[in-house]
């Protein structure tokens, strides 16, 4: 049995099944894949997007009861993060770095005990052999799946068709040097705590790495996905031809969009990262800016054939010439 409860919208729903289906393909024996939608949301708005893709079956619960050694386990290692947590306020230590070098230390033991952990940082999993087995964290970086990658293409392809309405965007993505501009805002920008944590991608970035494209692709044309449409129409100018996402399809819809482009532009969002990861042009450019969150570390999530520009300097990492 593998058993993980889901949180998030779709991109951190996307990296939690692929640490599953890892760990399912390293040991089919396993049994059932359990998942729990109903604990780990954050909010109402959150839902099982999961179904709407071709992933192995699986049984939606609300609960699980472990057994006796490794529930206690578990509760003693959920105990033990919270101190670290409160070490960590109290000490004004980096909360994501104290976890995830108690993580890094305990994991082994964890393990063995059928406990799959990794909350903040890269962690790599040896131990297979527990039969029941407990996914806990987010597993932001692909070096949990690389090996899987094909696997991950198929299952990661809507049920739907593409939507007709849409055969004009299409057309415009497939037949040119189509960049994906993803523009998150909501959230990010709307409620101060989240902003606090994440608002990293201003206009200023989406503008310069826009320039630095041009300098990389022949006749880039821009197709812009984001949550506030007019906003983007408002307030940045795109240097060459441009589409709009309506801002109105279903987030299956809008993920294959984004994934059939050819080369992207992403902001710090598990949804743009899945679109570039999902694409299947070889000599696909990704810019994403040089910082993940504010609270630092999330260096996990980056791929080495990135080109990173420097939200601070305003200029591609290592590049001298930086505005600032």
């Amino acid at each position: 049995m593998i058993y993980k409860e889901i949180s998030g919208r779709l991109g951190n729903q996307m990296f939690q099944y692929a640490a599953v289906r890892k760990i399912y393909e390293e040991n089919k024996e396993s049994g059932p894949i359990l998942l729990n939608f109903n604990e780990g949301v954050y909010n109402k708005d959150f839902k099982n997007e999961l179904k709407e893709f071709n992933i192995l079956p699986y049984k939606e619960v609300s609960n699980y009861t472990f057994p006796f050694v490794q529930n206690i386990v578990k509760n003693t290692w959920l105990l033990f993060e919270k101190t670290v947590g409160l070490y960590s306020l109290l000490f004004h230590k980096n909360i994501v770095f104290e976890k995830y070098k108690v993580e890094n230390k305990f994991h082994g033991i964890l393990e063995k005990n059928g406990i799959y952990l990794a909350r903040e940082g890269y962690i790599p999993f040896n131990n297979y052999k527990s039969k029941n087995k407990y996914i806990m964290g987010y597993f932001e970086s692909s070096k949990y799946f690389d090996d899987i990658k094909e696997i991950l293409l198929k299952e990661f392809t809507p049920k739907k068709k593409p939507i007709k309405e849409n055969k004009e965007l299409y057309d415009f993505i497939l037949n040119g040097e189509s960049v994906c501009v993803t523009i998150r805002r909501g959230d990010f920008v709307s409620d101060p705590v989240i902003k606090k944590k994440h608002f990293i991608c201003n206009s200023d970035y989406f503008i310069d790495a826009m320039k630095i494209m041009k300098t990389k692709v022949k006749n880039p044309r821009f197709v812009v996905f984001s949550d506030d449409i007019e906003w983007c129409k408002e307030n940045i100018k795109f240097p060459g031809k441009v589409m709009y996402e309506s801002g109105k399809d279903p987030i299956w819809e809008k993920m294959r969009l984004m994934y059939s482009c050819k080369h992207f532009i992403i902001s710090n969002s598990t949804f743009s990262w899945w679109a570039q990861y999902l694409s299947k042009n070889n000599n696909k450019i990704v810019i994403a800016p040089n910082k993940w969150r504010n609270e630092g570390l999330y260096k996990d999530i980056y791929m080495d054939e990135w080109l990173l520009y420097d939200v601070d300097k305003k200029c591609l990492v290592g590049d001298a010439d930086g505005k600032n």
